[in-house]
């Protein structure tokens, strides 16, 4: 069998694809190298440590599990293909330039994943760092490949959907709540004018939509590897986010981290979000979906129906409930999306190319 590696970085960069450990494990031998915030040198900036459901879950798919660089490094000449579960570089703290001219001294196949919604430019991780940190790159969908494969040739690029999504078969819509996704808070350091605010609470009117679908609220927190370099610890988040559903008379929860975020999705009646990857969940579903314009990169969200400033978020939620799942825009833009089968995809197009 194959001896492949698969690199953790960061934990809701590699959920995604997390699930597409089990069944790999069947066709190759798998080892496991966990750096940056999936290593032990960083304290989990939220309630509940991620990592630690991580290894719970897939260390027994695993030949080993390590978090020393150097030594797997020592030693990278015995792995056929190297999968990290993203396609960025951050030097010595995600040192996958450092790792890939190396495992190609050594003719190893390296694999990136896409970074996420991003947006689509010549500067783009899936496209600046070809040859620099992977071979192949796995996108989303079609409509990501289409346009990345402007600048760099399509055969860089292969499709995986997105196989953490596909579990969402096994879950029955609920409609209990009105999900709200938040990029940026509005006491931090931000990098968009669309942020979780009284101001853009107000402008959605979310109160509003509180008492005409008689829907508690939950928002649920972006984590992030390094919050102290943008923002605060987590508990200063939650409760400033707690401060602006009081001043804005609005009953609702807060979540940071939860173990199955499957089922935070499968329990909304909508969701109102930056455009984070997390909200093609609800979309797979069909579950009215507004995404916020100038709140992040807006990247494959472009041309879905649901996207909107702040102003349209109660027409967007209407119209959504009245057409239902779009079939079209998941089939252009989630590889098994449709049918939750992205996890079959990712790996046929992985064993297909080790050594090629």
């Amino acid at each position: 069998m194959k001896k492949v590696l698969f690199v953790a970085t960061v934990y809701r960069q590699g959920e995604r694809i997390h699930p597409i450990i089990p069944e790999l494990s069947v066709y190759v031998e798998l080892d496991c190298l966990c750096i940056h915030q999936m290593g032990r040198g960083q304290e989990w900036n939220g309630n509940m440590d991620m990592r630690e459901l991580f290894h719970r879950r897939y260390d027994a798919y695993f030949n080993s599990v390590s978090w020393d660089f150097k030594g797997v490094l020592n030693n990278i000449s015995k792995y056929d293909a190297i999968i990290f579960d993203d396609s960025r570089d951050k030097g010595t703290e995600i040192p996958t330039k450092i790792m890939y001219p190396i495992a190609k001294e050594h003719g190893i196949t390296v694999y990136g994943n896409q970074h996420g919604n991003n947006k689509f430019s010549d500067k783009s991780y899936e496209v600046d760092h070809y040859k620099k940190v992977f071979d192949y790159c796995f996108l989303l969908g079609q409509y990501n490949k289409n346009i990345f494969s402007k600048y760099v040739d399509e055969s860089a690029f292969l499709l995986g959907g997105i196989p953490s999504n596909d579990a969402l078969k096994y879950y029955e819509r609920t409609n209990e709540h009105i999900l709200v996704i938040t990029n940026f808070l509005g006491n931090e350091r931000r990098m968009f004018p669309t942020f979780f605010s009284d101001e853009m609470v107000q402008k959605t009117k979310l109160a509003d939509l509180q008492q005409t679908y008689g829907k508690r609220v939950v928002v649920k927190i972006k984590s992030r590897d390094r919050h102290f370099a943008l923002g605060n610890p987590y508990e200063n988040d939650i409760s400033f986010v707690k401060t602006v559903l009081k001043n804005n008379s609005i009953e609702g929860d807060v979540l940071r981290d939860v173990d199955d975020d499957n089922l935070l999705i499968s329990q909304a009646h909508s969701v109102i979000a930056s455009p984070s990857t997390m909200c093609f969940k609800p979309i797979q579903m069909g579950i009215p979906t507004v995404i916020l314009d100038r709140s992040g990169y807006i990247g494959a969200y472009e041309n879905f129906y649901g996207f909107t400033s702040c102003e349209g978020t109660g027409r967007k939620i209407y119209g959504q409930l009245e057409r239902g799942r779009d079939i079209e825009y998941i089939e252009d833009n989630i590889a098994g999306g449709v049918d939750y089968n992205s996890t079959e995809i990712y790996i046929d197009n992985l064993i297909n190319t080790i050594g090629k």
